[in-house]
């Protein structure tokens, strides 16, 4: 699932379509958004609880920059590494990995940079914390993972993003604080050579391929999930044994990718 925002009324829509499918664990990308300063947050959270309960889910996520990264570090973390913050909800923390579908390797790395940072109020709207850092990077590792999993994305097209965000009204400034999370991510991708990154935060769905650099067998895919709404790609069901992606809205409709795996030359570099 990607950008979720808060909105219980999507999240709830979504689950009957993936449990419709016979899903029963989805992941999250970020900007979750249910526990939010300044709201009733524990109303949303128990709705949220009880409906994934209803269809027999559990919901991990990872967080994005719109979420309340000093409340979710208060909850502690379990043996294996997750902060459970009701029976069947747990928050990823960068770095994190497990294994999925028996043989491949899973890592999160939440966090990304907002664009949008000096309309926002540190503390209420904004924290610093949703920077990934060096500290960050580390603590995933330079282990293969087979996916990462997180709010960024490594590869999208930067000179449309640029003149949307100039459309927008935001500042050189601006734009070059955004940009360092994904910078950040790209640093990740390089450490850890997955075959599939999953992220949302563009508000926007691709699927594209980034050929990595050196000797890999096989490039990266990297997929963006839309943001949360009824007219967005903002669901997926990942094939555990295959990495293999199915593309939903939220009422179940099929939605097409234009992705094929393009054969691998000598040439393939990572995009600056």
């Amino acid at each position: 699932m990607g950008d979720l925002h808060g909105d219980i009324e999507h999240a709830l829509q979504a689950f009957v379509t993936l449990a419709d499918r016979g899903v029963h664990v989805i992941l999250q990308l970020g900007d979750w958004g249910v526990l939010w300063p300044g709201r009733n947050w524990q109303i949303d959270l128990n709705k949220v609880s009880r409906a994934l309960a209803r269809h027999q889910m559990t919901m991990f996520f990872v967080e994005g920059n719109h979420d309340w990264h000093p409340k979710l570090s208060e909850y502690p973390l379990d043996p294996d590494g997750v902060r459970w913050i009701t029976a069947n909800i747990a928050h990823l923390p960068r770095g994190y990995r497990t294994q999925i579908g028996g043989r491949f390797t899973l890592a999160a790395l939440g966090g990304a940079n907002s664009i949008d940072r000096r309309l926002r109020k540190e503390g209420l709207s904004w924290w610093p914390e949703e920077q990934i850092s060096d500290s960050d990077l580390r603590r995933l590792g330079p282990q293969h993972v087979d996916v990462l999993a997180g709010h960024e994305a490594p590869l999208m097209d930067e000179a449309d993003l640029d003149r949307r965000a100039q459309e927008l009204g935001f500042s050189t400034d601006d734009i070059a604080y955004a940009t360092g999370s994904r910078v950040m991510f790209r640093c990740a991708v390089l450490q850890t050579r997955p075959r599939l990154t999953l992220g949302g935060h563009y508000h926007r769905f691709y699927d594209q391929v980034l050929p990595l650099p050196g000797e890999t067998p096989h490039p990266t895919r990297v997929v963006v999930l839309d943001m949360n709404g009824p007219r967005r790609v903002n669901l997926a069901i990942l094939d555990t044994a295959t990495l293999d992606l199915e593309f939903l809205y939220r009422n179940g409709a099929p939605a097409e990718s234009t992705f094929s795996a393009p054969e691998r030359t000598a040439d393939d570099r990572l995009g600056s």
